[in-house]
């Protein structure tokens, strides 16, 4: 046999074994492929025979638990609308300012644990009413309000402060998880009581405390004098700004009435139209960050906002999730499902045992 042949066989082989290993690699590929969706057909296949299982188990116990239920809903109801003391609920909004949203939920913390641990006589001192009134309070919190479309305003805003690149390292939902309760605008008090009346009194008390505090107040007077340099300034700047303009219409006006037209004249009154419009613009654009300046004279000019105060006259508490007849209804259901399972359980253990 020549070398040649040699050689040409030899390759014929390494190219058969190179078409068996792909081959093989491919059939290897398929049987794992092929494995991972009978796995995930095994799991839905045992998730529903489950499923089907514990229907079958409610519908023959179905009249059991129809009446667990309705005993417990009636047990429930006569505990919440007989046993049970009335309790009113009211809310307040507001929008602090300078960082004191951080004294606010700290006195809100304040007063709830002096509610948890039923001081009712330093309750009423921190919020000046009566010890009576202080004893009807059943809880106090306090939470950002916020909705989607202030998030993704938020967002939007902080973005705009960062480069590329750190943008591509927070995203939205993350941003959204760590946003502070202080970067939020409005945030939302509510007071739960016995007496519906003593909502009306703790408004004034729990403003007066955060506005107490010396450092906001600094920090307001501070803002607020800035804030009126500020509009001085925009508005000195606009008078002049508003001379200029005038003053650029009359040459415009003079070098349109001269006899002799030309080249030169054509430039002057091009020149003098650019630069009246860069005027405008400038005019308007601090014409913008005046309006913004006393928006902010507006609503920064107290330490904290109140957006919307308590009600005269608390509500009645009506949340499904806090009714005990609804609860009753669904805890007798649920009771007696569990019992009759693990009865059934351990009468298969005894079997089993047996």
């Amino acid at each position: 046999m020549s070398k040649n042949e040699k050689h040409s066989k030899s390759k014929g082989d390494e190219i058969k074994e190179d078409d068996i290993d792909i081959g093989t690699l491919f059939t290897l590929i398929g049987k794992g492929i092929s494995s991972i969706f009978k796995f995930i057909a095994q799991v839905f296949q045992t998730l529903f025979h489950w499923v089907l299982l514990l229907i079958l188990f409610i519908r023959s116990n179905f009249r059991a638990m129809a009446l667990a239920a309705i005993i417990g809903g009636l047990l429930g109801g006569i505990y919440q609308y007989v046993l049970k003391e009335k309790q009113y609920e009211s809310s307040m909004t507001v929008e602090p300012n300078f960082g004191s949203a951080v004294q606010l939920y700290k006195n809100i913390d304040f007063y709830l644990s002096l509610v948890k641990q039923d001081d009712t006589e330093r309750l009423a001192s921190s919020l000046h009413i009566s010890p009576e009134e202080a004893k009807s309070i059943s809880w106090i919190e306090v939470e950002p309000y916020s909705n989607e479309n202030q998030l993704l305003i938020s967002y939007k805003n902080f973005i705009q402060s960062l480069d590329s690149n750190t943008v591509k390292l927070i995203d939205y939902e993350t941003f959204s998880e760590e946003l502070p309760i202080e970067s939020f605008q409005y945030h939302v008090i509510t007071v739960v009581a016995k007496d519906k009346f003593v909502f009306d009194k703790l408004g004034a008390p729990i403003i007066n405390s955060i506005i107490a505090n010396n450092y906001y107040d600094k920090v307001k007077t501070t803002a607020y004098s800035n804030l009126i340099t500020r509009k001085s300034a925009l508005e000195n700047s606009m008078l002049e700004l508003d001379s200029l303009r005038t003053l650029y219409k009359k040459v415009l006006l003079a070098e349109s009435e001269k006899e002799s037209a030309g080249t030169n004249i054509f430039m002057s009154e091009n020149y003098s139209r650019t630069k009246e419009i860069d005027l405008f613009d400038k005019y308007m654009f601090m014409n913008d960050q005046l309006i913004e300046v006393n928006e902010k004279l507006i609503t920064e000019n107290e330490v904290i906002n109140v957006v919307s105060s308590f009600n005269s006259i608390g509500m009645k508490m009506n949340k499904w999730h806090k009714n005990f007849a609804v609860l009753g209804f669904i805890g007798g259901a649920v009771f007696i499902l569990i019992f009759i399972g693990f009865r059934g359980l351990n009468k298969k253990l005894d079997e089993y045992v047996a």
